[in-house]
């Protein structure tokens, strides 16, 4: 194939020559082959290839465009990704804060229901001890123990338990909590402090009542030895380990008499296989006693009996394994240990 020069043989040729802007001649295997491209293929051609070229780099501009874009949207969406990671980690953080305040404000609650139920018990003791010895100024006429009364009624009155209220503490914000709970632990030393007051007025209170006739005091028996101490818990440590209710007073082997504690009304009187026979006296105010193994009962249900009247003899019956009286104390079915009555 080779590209000869146009040549002009004649008119006609010329004349085709003039109509086409680009005239080829192509030999091949001896013939010519003539090939013309007229002005407006020629431009028709051009306008086609700018196109072409011009929709192509559109084309290219709007792909990498697009890309970046695509790029952009996938760096947001794991900023996204990472912000609400955060935020879920934040979330699990403040849920499990607010557990723990909600642990916090319900350890705090029991304490202000804890201090309320104490600080109510010691009013109510407290009155109860005013209202008995109101009764003793009443009823007494004897001038020692009447100012005696009066005394520790005095000193009861100075002792009366700070008014409650806990709501403000209680309702305060969470994050408070930790201070408030210092706080309530502050308020319970200060109670146990004055509970120890209380105690010590109590007990003046207990012997002044104590004088009277139906307020048990002192051991049933004279001269008695305590063999088994108050457990009413089982504690190992004390005595023989056992729950007992009492204590026991061995009379050395000997039978010896057997004195009420306080006067009352005999309510029990009889046998029972634990205790053998027993007698049981009501003392009208929360007192009541209770007097077992013994080898005779001195009295009857019905029977009025003072402090020191005889009312049975030591013995070993029922469950027992020597001679001695088994003595306990109750009060308001509560027992007591018979030596804090000593």
């Amino acid at each position: 194939m080779e590209n000869n020069p146009i040549v002009s043989k004649d008119n006609n040729t010329e004349s085709d020559t003039q109509k086409h802007f680009i005239t080829l001649h192509l030999s091949h295997k001896g013939k010519t082959k003539t090939v013309g491209l007229k002005k407006t293929h020629a431009i028709a051609a051009g306008v086609a290839a700018i196109l072409i070229l011009g929709g192509g780099t559109y084309a290219g501009v709007s792909y990498y465009h697009t890309q970046h874009l695509l790029h952009l949207s996938e760096q947001q969406r794991q900023e996204m990704e990472n912000e609400n990671r955060k935020l879920l980690q934040k979330t699990e953080v403040l849920e499990n804060e607010n557990a723990q305040y909600n642990q916090d404000i319900d350890v705090i609650q029991q304490k202000a229901e804890q201090l309320e139920n104490r600080m109510t018990e010691l009013e109510n003791t407290k009155q109860g001890l005013a209202d008995e010895l109101n009764q003793m100024n009443q009823n007494d006429t004897a001038s020692a123990e009447t100012t005696s009364a009066n005394a520790c009624l005095s000193i009861l009155e100075n002792h009366s338990v700070t008014e409650k209220n806990f709501t403000t503490i209680v309702t305060t914000a969470y994050h408070k909590s930790a201070a408030l709970s210092a706080q309530l632990d502050k308020m319970n030393v200060m109670l146990d402090a004055t509970g120890a007051s209380f105690v010590d007025v109590a007990t003046n209170v207990t012997q002044t009542l104590a004088q009277k006739n139906n307020v048990p005091s002192g051991f049933p028996v004279e001269d008695g030895i305590v063999t088994t101490e108050f457990n009413p818990d089982g504690n190992t440590l004390v005595s023989d380990g056992r729950v007992h209710k009492g204590i026991d007073l061995s009379t050395k082997g000997q039978s010896a008499p057997i004195m009420a504690t306080a006067g009352g009304t005999v309510m029990e009187a009889d046998y029972h296989s634990d205790f053998g026979f027993y007698v049981k006296v009501d003392h009208g105010n929360g007192f009541i006693t209770l007097y077992a193994h013994n080898a005779a009962n001195l009295v009857q249900v019905g029977d009025n009996v003072k402090k020191g009247d005889v009312i049975a003899m030591t013995g070993s019956t029922g469950m027992s394994t020597g001679i001695h009286c088994h003595y306990e104390i109750q009060l308001n079915g509560i027992y007591q240990d018979p030596r804090d009555y000593e």
